[in-house]
């Protein structure tokens, strides 16, 4: 059996609740430095297997990462407190922010909404304010809207018809809030619904300039 064999009979045995099969598959290959076991092995402990600790986990997010895991660096900038541990990350605020950011980068989907969200509000994970940024927060809804984040979509259409950070595109909107509605975003839904019944200028009125 080859390594990305057993990774995936670990990843099968995990699915139906097998841990310490998924665990005595996962932490060989792990401890032998392969990122996709080191990954898998880390994101146990954010299921209900108790047989990874948050300090393994941590440990092995770190692993990966160092390797430029993409969904390792986002685990490791959002990294929850174990409160029953008593263990929580030890990386500061900044260095979460810039593993965010290289996540987004190597093309991780949620982090590309996360990081489109911290630029529009000036926010991270209610840590530390961030120079918000809109049309950078356009760019990054953009690319998770492309890879089909009905999050990023709906957020992406709002701007969109607000001209918030980009020039107003009502018909770019409303082909991201027919997207994000087909995979039932409920907010995209109801402002559909809002648009046909009153008009997308009596929601979003159009800037006048001053």
């Amino acid at each position: 059996m080859n390594e990305s064999e057993q990774i995936l009979n670990a990843k099968q045995a995990a699915a139906r609740s097998d841990f310490a099969t998924a665990v005595a598959l996962l932490r060989p290959l792990a401890e032998a430095g392969v990122a996709d076991a080191q990954f898998e092995l880390g994101h146990l402990a954010l299921t209900e297997c108790e047989l990874v600790t948050g300090r393994e986990a941590f440990a092995c997010f770190q692993a990966a990462a160092s390797q430029g895991h993409a969904a390792a660096m986002y685990h490791l900038a959002t990294f929850p407190a174990f409160v029953a541990e008593a263990f929580s990350s030890t990386l500061s605020t900044k260095t979460r922010w810039k593993l965010l950011i290289a996540s987004a980068e190597a093309c991780h989907v949620q982090a590309q909404y996360d990081v489109g969200v911290s630029l529009a509000t000036g926010s991270f994970k209610d840590e530390a304010d961030i120079t918000a940024d809109l049309p950078a927060a356009v760019g990054w809804y953009r690319k998770a809207a492309a890879a089909g984040n009905a999050y990023a979509q709906f957020n992406l259409a709002t701007m969109l018809l607000a001209a918030e950070g980009c020039n107003r595109d009502v018909r770019e909107a409303i082909r991201c809030l027919n997207a994000a509605a087909a995979q039932g975003h409920s907010g995209a839904v109801g402002l559909l619904d809002d648009i046909r019944e009153i008009g997308v200028e009596n929601i979003f009125p159009t800037r006048r300039p001053e």
